[in-house]
């Protein structure tokens, strides 16, 4: 092909979520675009298109089961996605509606599939999660799978590719990320996607760089051009020069270089140089993260999210389907422990047949934990489950948004109920499990010292404690730019919780985004939070920060810090102490912010 058509070379920018530098001419995958006949069908035609659609439904489930028995090793952690893409085709809001719509409207079944992923694209659209909201994805990724059968395609199969090269699509889904072979897809781009997306996770596990979000990127580049994929800026360069390829070269080189240096970490434990230990553990979502917890080297789970189970299906799950989610996390992790978070859904959550009814102001409203003491059975099934799979492994129970002391009894004598519930069905449970609190609520903050007593352990949620605190909707554009983890205000709550949790005894530990930065790091340690827990691939950094810092001097820093007035001061003081104290942190010089790169070149 001729590609002289390039005047120069082409920067597009998009969201790094897989790090890494690739190299490679451009492989065009086209999985998505599926042309849906739309037509008007007769009354005694309506049987025979329904059986089309079960039909082809049925055969999406044989090539989904059959992708789950070809994966390999490395991602036979992923199954348990791919599983949860078998039940969306049995799910009523996708297989029951469709059919009713082929009844009701008399329409092709092509047709009456789109009607029901439009319908629930709308659904979805409520959701102010991003995270949440995002999974709208999978439910796209079972339909288009639906459609191509329905329409006789025969999908690409991305497991043939015998050269290397760099793939770039409108959008892929998990199951074309997990016929992915290293060896030959160097990397992958996409129009479409987030940080947060399944096939973003895949590509990490497989050690993929990946860029998405892009918008354009499919229809800019040809097949055949030359790509540098920067997996960590989000930069794609289209046809580079010379110069261009010498210097990607050589930062690849220098990645891998660093990235094994960082990951040598992973390993070793999170200790000062003076002998402070802090304990590193891993937030998930998804069981197919439980691969990620172990490679990078958490010494358990502290947030396990267990939304997952009740968002992907119309129906509650049954105490069974939870039993054995937690049970195989907690074998998968033995001897570590596994926080098990209950229900926090409600707010900008939500599961299909809970009437929450309208709320003017939802996150102020009936979630978590509120929601759980007002459906009581909904509440017990969860803790049955959790209970249950504590004699498999080492599970601890953690509840989210309390806000005082009635709650936390409450919650407590459910435990002990449920307890005694399993104990008179002959059920084996762990009777010594551990009972924490979330710290997310100003009030609870309030009454640290109190509620200290009554429970194991802390573990403090600086995503709702610093959104409920500073009066800020972390999802609202106008004033998102006021959300401060350094906000003087935010670090003494963290201060007081973690001196009330010490003094009773108990350790205090923190699951928000706050624990993952690198940034905070020197704070974090000089306040004495024995526990971080963060998102996987933050590991191998938060260790390396903690292992080069000295815990005597970080409590010096806090001590000034604590009397500092402003988050621009306490930034000034934590950039000055970054300096004198960590020589291989990279600080932006230009405008006096810390950004703290998730590699240095």
């Amino acid at each position: 092909m001729n590609l002289e058509h390039r005047s120069g070379p082409i920067i597009l920018k998009g969201v790094g979520v897989s790090p890494g530098i690739a190299i490679a001419p451009a492989y065009h995958f086209d999985n998505r675009r599926i042309k849906v006949p739309r037509f008007n069908i007769h009354p005694n035609m309506i049987e025979k298109e329904c059986n089309r659609f079960k039909e082809a439904v049925s055969k999406a489930r044989e090539q989904i089961k059959q992708i789950m028995e070809d994966l390999p090793d490395e991602l036979k952690d992923h199954a348990s996605l791919l599983q949860s893409h078998l039940m969306m085709l049995k799910d009523k809001m996708l297989f029951d509606r469709t059919l009713n719509l082929i009844s009701k409207n008399k329409i092709n079944a092509e047709w009456a599939l789109e009607k029901s992923l439009e319908q629930i694209r709308v659904l979805f659209k409520r959701i102010k999660d991003p995270y949440i909201r995002e999974r709208v994805e999978d439910v796209e990724y079972v339909a288009r799978r639906v459609l191509n059968i329905l329409a006789g395609d025969v999908s690409e199969d991305l497991s043939s590719l015998n050269e290397q090269v760099i793939v770039v699509a409108k959008d892929l889904s998990p199951a074309d990320t997990t016929q992915m072979n290293p060896e030959f897809v160097k990397a992958f781009i996409t129009d479409m996607g987030s940080r947060t997306s399944h096939t973003a996770i895949v590509a990490r596990s497989l050690g993929i760089p990946a860029v998405v979000g892009l918008e354009s990127a499919s229809t800019q580049i040809l097949s055949g051009e030359i790509l540098i994929v920067d997996g960590i800026s989000g930069e794609v360069i289209i046809s580079p020069d010379k110069e261009l390829l010498h210097k990607y070269e050589e930062r690849r080189k220098e990645y891998i270089k660093k990235h094994l240096e960082t990951i040598e970490y992973r390993e070793l434990p999170a200790e000062t140089l003076d002998g402070f230990k802090v304990t590193i553990k891993a937030n998930i979502e998804f069981l197919d993260e439980i691969a990620s917890v172990l490679d990078y080297g958490a010494e358990g789970i502290g947030l396990f999210r267990t939304e997952f189970l009740y968002l992907q299906r119309k129906e509650l799950p049954s105490e069974d389907i939870l039993f054995e989610a937690y049970k195989y996390a907690a074998q998968r992790l033995y001897p570590h422990p596994v926080t098990i978070r209950t229900l926090d859904i409600g707010g900008d959550k939500f599961v299909s047949n809970i009437s929450l009814g309208e709320e003017k102001n939802p996150n102020l409203g009936l979630r978590a934990i509120r929601l759980c003491l007002k459906e009581p059975e909904l509440f017990r099934t969860q803790l049955r489950a959790i209970l249950r799979a504590s004699a498999f492994g080492n599970i601890q129970i953690l509840f989210p948004l309390i806000s005082g002391h009635r709650q936390t009894m409450l919650v407590k004598k459910y435990v002990k109920e449920t307890q005694e519930e399993l104990r008179a069905r002959g059920e084996d449970f762990d009777p010594n499990i551990k009972i924490g609190l979330m710290i997310e609520v100003p009030t609870a903050v309030a009454m640290a010292d109190i509620l200290a007593r009554e429970v194991d352990f802390f573990s403090i949620g600086t995503n709702d404690l610093i959104q409920y605190s500073l009066a800020i909707d972390r999802v609202n554009e106008h004033v998102a730019h006021l959300y401060e983890p350094l906000h003087p205000g935010i670090l003494r709550m963290i201060y007081q919780t973690a001196t009330a949790a010490h003094s009773a005894g108990i350790e205090v530990a923190m699951c928000g985004e706050m624990a993952g930065e690198m940034l905070y790091v020197p704070i974090l340690v000089g306040l004495g939070l024995d526990e971080l827990s963060m998102h996987p691939r933050s590991i191998p950094r938060v260790k390396q920060m903690i292992r080069q810092s000295n815990h005597e001097k970080c409590v010096e820093l806090v001590e000034k810090v604590l009397k500092a007035k402003t988050a621009p001061e306490i930034r000034g003081l934590l950039k000055n102490f970054i300096k004198e104290h960590y020589p291989g942190v990279v600080i932006n010089e230009e405008n006096g912010d810390i950004f703290l790169l998730e590699e240095v070149y």
